[in-house]
């Protein structure tokens, strides 16, 4: 007898399919060609036209070694990769110890934000934070010890994984600093982050640090907290405190930090609490002091974000543009009324930036990061018109920041930054041709030009080696002809009064950012001193004059964020500005073992760092009548992710037969993505004959696939296409012997295909995506090779649109909707079937084989999933999402952290069928309370407890469940 095809899952392989994709995205360049060299340490990966600076990167990473194994902890065993690119403008760096320990170093310099401005060296900064993540998680003792023994670089089995992010980015917030006495944790910008807490009073419990929740300064709380309770620790009780601490935590059980405090007699808690009374006791005393002699009070003029930056005045002085990012929109270019502060225009932009006015007061010339590639994002030039808000791009992947246009129009100065620095250039304003004003140089840095209003001169920012970043003119040939600042003070944002005669900027020369003036006649000949312009309780900076000399706008810093505000520019009310008070610390030295080894430069090789480092065994029910898993899984992945694979094999208790998945990657096309694997499946079910009887068969499912990944990313959309095709053979054995069958073998080519594109979008306060909209095409279609006209087609398509609005609450309020379809077709074979109903959503684990949720494509709440079949399925839901509380609190240590609560309601709708002519629709409408949970201290997940109603009389009573993940 002949077997019908049976109703099929899916593809066995597309989880590890898509496990492998998402390894692949967000690494350095896969497809660039790369060298490298071996020092003692340090296995330097980098492109052949970057040599110079990895060398002195590998020479930098041997000294935070050295200074590391002094003053930290003992180093972990074996090299560390250390990876080097230049594919994007925006500096970063990462480490890692999965698989292996590796650096990612990206060779931009760190002058242009602020908060890591305050360097002697920002190469030696960046390796001695990432170094100590790598010294610090790749330690493990005790029962981790074991299991790294036994198992090998298993994540589960890494101890510092199961710690707070403050006590992770802490430790090299605060080493970053102890090494080269510079840093984070002994700069302004986080000791004016953390009194402006204390002043109002809101100051981060323990729980609260990691910086999960969207609450300024989010993301720079854990470096902030972490880095200056370490140092604090440090200053009483000595490095050795520190590393005693990291030694006991990398012996301890999972979330048992708090009895490993370091050495200070208390929990772990307990000297968080010792520590933020003593911070809240000085910075009260500070704020005392400084209202006492008399704070400057600004007119605001715009709300407060997260960002602000870049205030400019329009050439006729009406208006006022700045850079604007807050918690709960798209970032701005803001124009607003320079005398009241009224918004006028407010036009999307991709990020932070500097504007500068045209001549006509009609067009802003500014930049902005977009993507070039799948990998690569680099800062263009762009005009935006300030009356109709539409943008023109100048340049492409000419990596120019900072510009700033002429008195006369013609010629912008801004910043090009290539080969691990940067320097000025000019750029005429019309036909985009460049003269440099200098050369790429390794020992100096540049940011935050301004011409005088001359046009002969131009202030800006420099940092040369060894010193802080000081202030200095130039004349148009590139000239220095004035080093204004020469101290240890970070003196940074220039700008000059309209008739030429004041510089003024903004420095920490007092201990927190104000705005500082000097006389600047006679390109400073004559300057006599320093003025400070404004006494502020929380920071002033990036200052700008108005054309007309009456006013001062500047960004002010206050406990909920920053914000533009103006004062009188008054120079009668200045005051003489007081000595430098700030010094640099004394960097450690690096002790021995930091010399360079072999530093012979070949082609890279992905091995040894593409073996496999660990194996972790499995055992899960995959199904009842099939039996248990059991099982062994392995990963490899090399030091840039141009090849990446896994394994899985073990055995099907209810089978008795071998059961494997293997995947494997390669990036080194850049686009595609190629991805190929094979598998061994085995399955127990029932199949029709085609005698009409039902009969119980074992299934063995061999496949393999190459698959292909298109991306083509940009900062406001995303276009994705993504080709597989297959071949699947599926065998079938009756479990009752005495029974034969005819054709048991079956062989399968497949092909399919995804397109998707996606404007959609979400902020950090909101409580959904609520912005834009996406769609997703699957197209399918397979062919039986035993029958080439044994066939069947399918194709789907998920709709998703996002509008939002203020009206209460923490984020703005969501009207979301959603349309999904499907389709199949077939000759002398079935359809495919879709399933109607369940819940939307994405599945948790909670270990494996345990999962809460799972989302359903044809979601429709209310009914169980296959509540209505069919070769036809449509639903589609509306929904209706607010936000309740912003709670961002925990209880101590507890690895669970209450993020936000927000709430819906819906309507769901939808129907399969396969006769058009007996079409049956149920729908349900309902409520859904969400809760943002962080776990772990490092990710938020959404938990939905949802009500859902049948609107058809014979559906049964409303259901109550509890799923995860966003509906959609």
């Amino acid at each position: 007898m002949r077997v019908a095809w049976p109703v099929r899952a899916g593809w066995a392989a597309v989880p590890l399919l898509l496990w492998l994709a998402s390894m692949t995205e967000a690494q350095v360049p896969p497809d660039d060609k790369y060298l490298q060299f071996e020092t003692e340490h340090f296995r330097v990966i980098f492109p052949g036209r970057l040599e110079a600076f990895a060398r002195r990167a590998g020479e930098r990473a041997e000294w935070a070694y050295g200074a590391l194994s002094k003053h930290f902890i003992e180093p972990p065993s074996g090299r560390t990769a250390l990876v080097i690119s230049d594919y994007t403008d925006r500096p970063n760096a990462s480490a890692t110890p999965i698989p292996s320990n590796r650096i990612v170093l990206i060779a931009a310099p760190d002058i242009a934000v602020r908060s890591l401005s305050y360097y002697t060296d920002w190469l030696d900064l960046t390796l001695a934070h990432e170094l100590t993540h790598i010294f610090h998680l790749d330690r493990a003792d005790g029962i981790w010890g074991v299991g790294q023994a036994v198992f090998g670089r298993v994540p589960v089995f890494f101890p510092a994984f199961y710690q707070p992010r403050w006590v992770i980015e802490g430790l090299a917030t605060y080493y970053e600093s102890r090494l080269t006495g510079a840093g984070r944790a002994y700069g302004s910008s986080f000791d004016m982050l953390l009194n402006n807490d204390a002043d109002a009073g809101d100051f981060r419990t323990i729980d609260a640090a990691d910086g999960l929740a969207p609450i300024w300064p989010a993301g720079n709380a854990p470096y902030a907290y972490g880095g200056f309770y370490f140092r604090d620790i440090a200053e009483q009780r000595g490095d050795s405190a520190i590393a005693n601490f990291a030694r006991r935590g990398a012996a301890r059980l999972p979330y048992t930090l708090n009895w490993a405090a370091p050495d200070t007699g208390v929990t772990l808690t307990g000297s968080w609490n010792e520590w933020s009374a003593a911070f809240e006791t000085l910075a009260a005393a500070r704020a005392d002091s400084l209202r006492g002699l008399g704070l400057t009070v600004g007119v605001p003029m715009s709300g407060l974000a997260w960002s602000v930056s870049s205030p400019r005045y329009s050439p006729d002085g009406s208006r006022l543009a700045f850079t604007y990012i807050t918690p709960r929109d798209d970032p701005a270019t803001a124009i607003v009324d320079a005398a009241s502060g009224a918004l006028g225009r407010r036009a999307r932009r991709n990020g932070s930036g500097t504007n500068t006015w045209a001549r006509d007061g009609q067009v802003l010339y500014l930049n902005q990061v977009e993507f070039a590639g799948r990998y690569e994002a680099y800062s263009d030039l762009y005009t935006l018109n300030a009356g109709d808000g539409a943008e023109r791009r100048l340049t492409r992947a000419a990596r120019y920041s900072s510009p700033d246009l002429s008195p006369d129009g013609q010629t912008m100065v801004a910043v090009e930054t290539r080969e691990g620095t940067n320097r000025l250039v000019l750029i005429d304003s019309e036909t985009m041709e460049t003269r440099p004003l200098g050369e790429f140089a390794g020992g100096v840095n540049w940011e935050h030009p301004r011409w005088s209003p001359d046009g002969r001169r131009i202030a800006a920012e420099r940092w040369l080696e060894k010193r802080i970043v000081d202030l200095v003119v130039l004349d148009r040939q590139g000239e220095v002809i004035w080093q204004v600042t020469r101290d240890e003070a970070s003196d940074v944002t220039p700008a000059w009064s309209p008739d030429g005669r004041f510089l003024v900027w903004a420095s920490d020369r007092d201990g927190a950012f104000d705005i500082y003036a000097v006389d600047a006649a006679g390109n400073g000949s004559d300057a006599t001193g320093f003025w400070r312009v404004t006494r502020s309780l929380n920071g002033a900076s990036d200052p700008d004059v108005s054309p007309d000399g009456r006013w001062m706008a500047y960004t002010g810093l206050y406990p909920e964020g920053v914000r533009v505000e103006r004062i009188a520019f008054d120079t009668a009310a200045w005051e003489a500005a007081g000595p430098n008070r700030r010094s640099l610390r004394q960097p450690v030295t690096a002790g021995s073992g930091s010399q360079v080894g072999d530093t012979t430069v070949r082609s890279y090789s992905p091995f040894p760092s593409l073996w496999p480092k660990s194996w972790f065994p499995l055992v899960f029910d995959l199904n009842s009548d099939a039996g248990t898993f059991i099982g062994v899984s392995t990963f490899g992945t090399d030091d840039i992710r141009r090849h990446s694979y896994g394994i899985v094999a073990g055995w099907r208790t209810g089978v008795k037969e071998p059961q494997a998945l293997a995947a494997y990657s390669f990036a080194g096309f850049g686009n595609p993505v190629l991805q190929v694997g094979v598998s061994q499946d085995w399955d127990v079910g029932f199949i029709g004959t085609t005698d009409g009887n039902v009969l119980e068969v074992v299934e063995r499912e061999r496949r393999a696939y190459l698959a292909a990944n298109f991306l083509r990313p940009r900062r406001r959309n995303a276009l994705t296409i993504a080709p597989i095709v297959g071949v699947d053979q599926s065998r079938f054995a009756p479990t009752d012997t005495a029974i034969q069958l005819t054709d048991s073998t079956f062989t399968d080519l497949d092909a399919g295909l995804r397109l998707g594109y996606s404007t959609a979008r979400g902020y950090p306060r909101s409580v959904s995506r609520e912005k834009g909209w996406s769609a997703f095409l699957d197209l399918r279609h397979e062919r039986w090779v035993d029958d080439w006209d044994s066939w069947r087609v399918s194709a789907e398509t998920i709709l998703r649109g996002y509008m939002s609005f203020p009206v209460f609450g923490y984020s703005n309020h969501v009207i979301a909707a959603r349309l999904s379809a499907g389709t199949s077709d077939g000759h002398e074979r079935s359809p495919e079937i879709f399933e109607l109903g369940g819940v939307p959503g994405r599945s948790f684990s909670i270990v494996p084989g345990l999962d809460i949720g799972g989302g359903s494509r044809y979601a429709v709440r209310g009914y169980e999933k296959g509540v209505l079949f069919g070769d036809r399925i449509v639903s589609g839901s509306l929904e209706y999402r607010f936000p309740l509380a912003l709670v961002g609190r925990g209880y101590g240590l507890w690895p669970i952290f209450l993020d936000r609560l927000s709430g819906s309601f819906f309507f769901d709708a939808g129907s399969a069928w396969f006769d058009a002519d007996d079409i049956t629709v149920v729908s349900s409408v309902g409520a859904e309370l969400s809760v943002d949970l962080g776990l772990n201290y490092s990710f938020v997940y959404r938990f939905r407890l949802g009500l859902a109603i049948p609107l058809e009389s014979s559906a049964g009573d409303p259901t109550v469940y509890l799923t995860a993940g966003v509906a959609y």
